[in-house]
């Protein structure tokens, strides 16, 4: 029953996402994608989306009995799909800043990478970990914390860096 509603609110939290997405980058014109503009919260989301999947996981791990080898591969994929679109974004940021001799910006973007590939890292070890036929509980927790916990560091210096670069990140409309 635990599993079912977790999978529900995956899907849901699959569907919220995707949603608010397409409705986030909806003020870009047609032509922004070719240019290589995704909107300066192209990477906050992805790296937003990729660590709410792993919190909700490492919560679903602390509380199932046992943990369900498909779910846990359908969210190490999740994952695994939002960290390299949070990369693609920061090369994009990287070409221009090189392009600006921004040195600035290059550091913060060293830092950003830094923790993506630490976060990478994790996420391989809790792929390798998912494919088995028994999933330890205890080890997706721990990979899930270290996912987590490099992905606050690439978001707080991403956020960091859009305020020195005066981007503050979009805030919600109120009605």
């Amino acid at each position: 029953m635990k599993c079912a509603k977790f999978i529900t609110a995956v899907a849901a939290l699959a569907v919220v996402s995707a949603s608010a997405s397409a409705l986030a980058q909806s003020y870009l014109d047609g032509a922004a994608k070719a240019r290589g503009d995704y909107g300066q919260a192209s990477a906050s989301r992805a790296l937003s989306s990729a660590r709410g999947y792993a919190q909700d996981f490492s919560r679903y791990v602390q509380a199932a009995p046992k943990v369900d080898r498909e779910v846990a591969m359908d969210t190490a994929d999740a994952i695994g799909d939002y960290i390299p679109k949070a990369k693609k974004h920061f090369a994009w940021m990287r070409a221009n800043a090189v392009k600006a001799n921004d040195k600035a910006t290059l550091t913060s973007l060293d830092e950003i990478d830094k923790n993506l590939a630490a976060a990478e890292k994790a996420h391989q070890g809790m792929m390798e970990m998912c494919k088995k036929d028994n999933v330890d509980p205890a080890e997706c927790t721990k990979c899930c914390h270290q996912i987590d916990d490099s992905l606050a560091k690439a978001i707080d210096e991403h956020d960091k860096l859009m305020k020195t670069l005066g981007m503050p990140m979009p805030t919600a409309t109120k009605k």
